[in-house]
């Protein structure tokens, strides 16, 4: 009972270490994305105050619909709570998209009166709005003509934009995500606060951020009161900084309530494992028998193939020496022995290679070669140039017959009976399944037009054919046979 107590307090205490790296993984999830958001929101917003810009013209006239239609179109691609105002330096709204908008005067907001006082573009802390008292933020940018300050450009935004972001992240009820000024002082939040705040005494701001632009830490928050694993990512390009935050309560209350279930489980079924356990090790005995069983089946089906395939390959050198007794002209007789030859290297390779699912090509190509140029006791040199790859058994004896009809043409009729004669078969791999196969002498060459009636002819075709390919002749230096064919 002790090692067993041991036992599922080390689970306890590794489960617990495990939530709170799934609640930081969460966190860290999360911040990323409203960090991707936060960075869109403020490209878009600095697309669209210079679209804004540009609308308004050399000459910042009021009233103009055609820039009030420039403007609204500026705001193409922004959430719909995005709205727009052009003012001018003397705080009189030229354009606005806000259908509820009332004249007042803004030059004491900071959006306004940083951008007059230099700065070309401006983010904005959490605003209560002074129209209908909804929680906002906005950018703003300088207008200048000549040099000259003449106004401002601003969009703002609706803080409750970030429920639908937090609503689809889906990482628990008691969580929130956040945009911070690097200032300290908040932009957006939801679940939304009473007011602004100012963070810039935070630790976050005062021990984190001048250390690394990113990280997670756990902390109570100074809005609600509640402990959650936050994670903090700055925003490229940008004064801001993207935060998301777990619950470490009901983290850490999901995995107790994991537990309880998990204790009422176990404690009842302890004694049933146990006799469970008795009966696994004598299934396990079992299944032991059965193994050896099947590997002695395995190495009894393993010979019955090598024996199939000796016997196969006896059968058809059997077939050879029949051929050899029949009174037929010597050409003839040496054709049909040498395709049956070509057949047997198959099953010849399959048996002393052990190789029955596919053959390893460069030594099962030198085999059916080899024999060739005994058979016909040609002096010409044999060049292969074949890639490491395998020939299933399916293509093998097509392949085969292809190579003995072709290269048997080139020792017949293409004259190689000069010092220097030679043959090259190369097979390269195309792609998975696909390779290239090419035969080329350096004879004097011959006519394919009379070669098409014959047997050999009629084989090389078939067995393109069955290898899934197309075949072609060309004749400089010698003849050149390529194909391309399947090899699985």
């Amino acid at each position: 009972m002790l090692i067993y107590s041991l036992i599922i307090g080390s689970l306890v205490y590794q489960g617990v270490n495990d939530a709170e790296e799934r609640a930081e993984a969460s966190a860290t999830a999360a911040a990323k994305a409203v960090k991707i958001n936060t960075g869109w929101i403020v490209e878009v917003a600095a697309q669209a105050l210079r679209r804004m810009d540009a609308a308004l013209g050399l000459e910042a006239q009021p009233n103009d619909t055609s820039t009030l239609i420039s403007v609204r179109d500026a705001l193409e691609g922004l959430p719909a709570s995005a709205k727009a105002y052009i003012v001018a330096a003397d705080g009189q709204t030229l354009y606005t998209t806000d259908p509820n908008f009332v004249n007042l005067d803004i030059r004491d907001r900071e959006y306004f009166s940083a951008p007059a006082k230099g700065k070309p573009f401006f983010t904005s802390s959490l605003l209560i709005s002074r129209l209908d008292g909804s929680q906002i933020f906005a950018f703003s940018r300088r207008l200048e003509r000549g040099g000259v300050f003449i106004g401002v450009a601003i969009i703002s935004f609706d803080a409750a934009l970030l429920e639908d972001l937090l609503d689809s992240l889906d990482i628990g009820t008691d969580s929130t995500i956040s945009i911070l000024r690097s200032d300290g002082m908040l932009v957006a939040r939801y679940p939304q606060t009473e007011a602004p705040l100012d963070l810039s005494q935070h630790i976050l701001f005062t021990e984190l951020l001048p250390q690394s632009e990113f990280g997670v830490y756990t902390s109570t928050s100074p809005v609600d009161g509640v402990q959650r694993v936050v994670s903090y990512q700055t925003v490229p390009d940008t004064e801001l900084i993207a935060l998301a935050s777990v619950g470490t309560a009901e983290t850490v209350g999901r995995f107790w309530h994991r537990v309880r279930i998990f204790l009422a489980i176990v404690i009842p079924t302890t004694l049933g494992l146990a006799i469970c356990a008795i009966w696994i090790i004598r299934l396990l005995q079992r299944d032991g028998r059965r193994h050896e069983e099947l590997s002695m089946a395995l190495a009894t089906n393993t010979m019955l193939f090598r024996e199939i395939h000796h016997r196969v390959k006896n059968n058809l050198q059997s077939m050879q020496s029949l051929v050899r007794m029949q009174d037929l002209p010597e050409a003839i007789k040496t054709d049909i022995q040498l395709r049956f030859a070509a057949m047997a290297s198959v099953h010849e390779h399959m048996y002393n290679h052990d190789a029955f699912a596919a053959l390893d090509a460069p030594t099962f190509i030198s085999s059916v070669t080899d024999k060739l140029f005994r058979a016909y006791g040609s002096s010409a040199r044999l060049t292969l140039d074949i890639d490491p790859l395998t020939i299933s058994h399916e293509r093998a004896t097509p392949l085969a017959l292809l190579i003995n009809e072709v290269v048997t043409n080139a020792l017949k009729y293409a004259g190689l009976d000069k010092p220097d004669a030679e043959i090259s078969i190369s097979l390269k791999r195309m792609t998975e399944t696909r390779a290239r196969l090419v035969i080329r002498d350096n004879g004097p060459g011959f006519d394919v037009a009379s070669a098409r009636t014959g047997m050999g002819t009629k084989i090389i075709k078939g067995m393109v054919m069955q290898l899934g390919g197309t075949h072609s002749y060309t004749f400089e230096d010698g003849t050149t046979f390529s194909t391309e064919i399947d090899i699985d």
